[in-house]
């Protein structure tokens, strides 16, 4: 009697032990930098390429294969604005310089309400030649927010899909502000 007493308080233990070592279900995927938290749905099985204190870059391979989608979520230095209007400027300025030596097909600035204000959204897509003389297709959805917490901060958070000329149909932008929705400022 004693030794099946001891046995069940031993499995009891087990199961206990190993219980609580394991991390919850919902955390698995919440990436926590200083600054942000990521929230990623645990389906999309993106595989984290760099992570510091205050970025994350993430990257996955598309369901036929080709498709390449990355994810970059960091904290960047924002200046003082008087206005919304001169921080969609500074954001026009800065996406203007980083696109001088490329090859623009479309891109567009805009503001975007977010649940703690606003928010700039920048769309673009540019043709890049590769190797084998197929052009490729790099689509870039980003939203550029300013800390709650700190005027001089802000979070940058970008899609984007790497694919062949003419094999996407997908609209990035739809499941870029699905991510972004899972996108929450921490303490900076």
């Amino acid at each position: 009697m004693k030794f099946k007493n001891i046995l069940l308080l031993s499995a009891a233990l087990l199961i206990i032990s190993c219980s609580s070592t394991k991390a919850p279900e919902s955390a698995r995927n919440d990436l926590i930098q200083n600054g942000f938290l990521l929230s990623l749905p645990e389906e999309d099985k993106w595989t984290v390429v760099k992570k510091g204190d205050y970025k994350v870059l993430l990257s996955k391979q598309g369901a036929n294969g080709r498709d390449r989608y990355t994810i970059q979520a960091l904290v960047v230095s924002l200046p003082a604005f008087e206005n919304d209007n001169q921080f969609l400027e500074f954001i026009e300025n800065r996406t203007a310089k980083s696109r001088k030596n490329t090859n623009v097909i479309e891109h567009n600035s805009k503001f975007f309400t977010a649940d703690n204000g606003i928010c700039v959204q920048h769309t673009s897509k540019e043709k890049r030649n590769s190797k084998n003389s197929t052009a490729s297709i790099l689509e870039v959805v980003s939203f550029t927010c300013r800390h709650p917490e700190n005027t001089n901060a802000g979070v940058y958070l970008a899609l984007s899909k790497s694919y062949t000329s003419g094999t996407s149909d997908e609209i990035l932008i739809e499941r870029a502000i699905k991510l972004f929705k899972h996108l929450y400022f921490t303490e900076l």
